[in-house]
C-alpha cells in the first residue's frame, strides 16, 4: 500500500509532465484578455490570471440566478450543499460583513475585493466566512463537495510554487480526519480553525458580527417602537 508522501511524490512527477505539455497555455477566453490588456504570459501574471478566472468560476457557481449578484437564499443553498449546517441568520451575517452598498446582496465586486483582502490580510482580524466558503470551492473544481490530492496540488503550486508543493500539499492533506482521502468542508473549516496561530478569533471582537442583522432589526424595531409611542 502506497503511503501518502510516496503518492504525493508520484503525483508531483505527473503534475510536472502535465505542465511541460500544457506550458503556459490560457483557456481562450483568458488568453484574449490577457492579449487585450497586453500583460506578459511570465508565470507570476499567468498565476494570478487563472486565479482571478478560478475566483470568476466560484462567483457564477454560487449565482444561481444569473443575475450577478449573491443573495441569501442563494448562499444558503450552496452552504448546503456542502453538508454545512447553519441558520439563514448566520448566512445574513456573512453577507453583511462584505456588502458595502447595504443592498443585502454581494456583487461581483464586492466578491473580488474581500477575495483579495482577507488573502492581504497579515493582522487575522479580516471576517473570513465567506472567504473560506470560496476558496474550499475554488479547489473543488469538480464540483464534488471535497478537494482531492490532484485538485489541491493544482491550486498550491499556483499559490506557493514548485519548491514548497511537497510540504505544503502534505500539510493541507494532514487535516483528512476521516481517511477518504479527500477533504470535506468541514475538514477545510477545522483547518483554517486550528491555523488561527494568533488567536483572532477567539477574541469577542472578532465576532461582532455574530447576529449583527438580527440585532440591528431589533434596534430598529425598538426605536420605531419608541418613536410611535412619543407621536401618541
Amino acid at each position: 500500500m502506497v503511503d501518502r508522501t510516496t503518492e504525493v511524490k508520484l503525483l508531483m512527477q505527473v503534475f510536472d509532465k502535465r505542465l511541460q505539455v500544457k506550458g503556459a497555455c490560457l483557456c481562450p477566453r483568458l488568453a484574449r484578455s490577457m492579449q487585450r490588456l497586453g500583460l506578459k504570459k511570465d508565470r507570476r501574471e499567468y498565476n494570478e490570471a487563472q486565479e482571478l478566472e478560478n475566483l470568476l468560476r466560484v462567483f457564477d457557481r454560487l449565482d444561481r440566478k444569473g443575475d450577478k449578484k449573491l443573495d441569501l437564499d442563494e448562499l444558503f443553498e450552496s452552504l448546503k450543499a456542502l453538508g454545512y449546517k447553519c441558520k439563514k441568520a448566520d448566512v445574513e451575517d456573512m453577507i453583511w460583513e462584505i456588502d458595502e452598498d447595504c443592498d443585502r446582496c454581494v456583487t461581483w465586486e464586492e466578491f473580488k475585493a474581500m477575495f483579495y483582502r482577507v488573502r492581504n490580510d497579515k493582522s487575522g482580524w479580516e471576517p473570513r466566512r465567506l472567504f473560506n466558503v470560496v476558496e474550499f470551492m475554488m479547489h473543488d473544481k469538480d464540483c464534488s463537495g471535497t478537494i482531492d490530492l490532484d485538485e489541491c496540488m493544482e491550486i498550491l503550486f499556483r499559490r506557493f510554487g514548485k519548491d514548497m508543493l511537497e510540504s505544503k500539499v502534505n500539510e493541507f492533506m494532514s487535516n483528512d480526519e476521516d481517511h477518504s482521502e479527500c477533504i470535506s468542508f468541514s475538514e477545510f473549516l477545522s483547518m483554517d480553525r486550528s491555523n488561527d496561530q494568533a488567536g483572532t478569533r477567539k477574541n469577542p471582537g472578532f465576532r461582532l458580527s455574530a447576529g449583527i442583522v438580527q440585532t440591528t432589526k431589533s434596534e430598529n424595531e425598538r426605536l420605531l417602537k419608541a418613536v410611535n409611542n412619543l407621536m401618541r
